[in-house]
């Protein structure tokens, strides 16, 4: 059984963390992000219970991850990384940040060139809530994401030194990806702790 060349982020309640020294979040936006992400939510004619539950999952990241909510769906981890979190039901999260709430996000890893991040998918194909890791000795938690889902490593290419290491609960590596460019559209975070993407 190949271990981490299967990769992904599945288990809907599933939470990633971000252990690097960063802050905890405030239990929620501060009041004028709160009317900004409220204006991204009406004008990509989101339900009510559609913006319920994607704060209550961004939420979920930030009390895990830290980090601060920049969008509706988007976190940012102090620079060294990002979340995009994806609506309950779609393929790809939306493109709350720059104001045009009904198109997908921009996905780096996917985009024409070399993006230089190594993405984490929730879902298998590359779909689902995305993290996008481009911080090298960085410590990416993925417990508790339970089965399934994929990943890309986009980063500089034939570099050794790009390619993601996967570790188990005691710290063990139990998985080094390819050189970029490399991916696996099927794989399992099961076993996975946490995720360094370059050092």
């Amino acid at each position: 059984m190949r271990y981490m060349h299967k990769s992904g982020i599945a288990a809907a309640g599933g939470l990633l963390m971000l252990v690097t020294g960063v802050g905890t979040a405030a239990a929620g936006p501060a009041a004028p992000a709160a009317s900004r992400f409220a204006q991204q939510a009406e004008s990509a004619h989101l339900t009510s219970a559609q913006t319920t539950a994607l704060q209550a999952d961004v939420d979920r990241y930030l009390k895990k991850m830290g980090g601060t909510q920049v969008a509706l769906n988007k976190i940012d981890l102090n620079g060294k990384g990002e979340v995009l979190v994806a609506l309950p039901g779609e393929a790809h999260p939306r493109d709350f940040a720059s104001g045009n709430g009904m198109r997908a996000a921009a996905d780096p890893c996917l985009s024409p060139g070399v993006s230089g991040n190594f993405c984490a998918y929730r879902k298998d194909g590359f779909e689902g809530t995305r993290i996008n890791m481009f911080q090298c000795n960085t410590k990416y938690y993925v417990s508790t994401w339970g089965r399934g889902g994929s990943w890309i490593n986009d980063q500089t290419r034939d570099l050794e030194s790009r390619r993601a290491r996967m570790y188990n609960p005691s710290g063990h590596m139990i998985y080094k990806t390819p050189r970029a460019y490399s991916e696996d559209r099927h794989g399992d975070w099961m076993p996975v702790r946490y995720v360094i993407p370059c050092g």
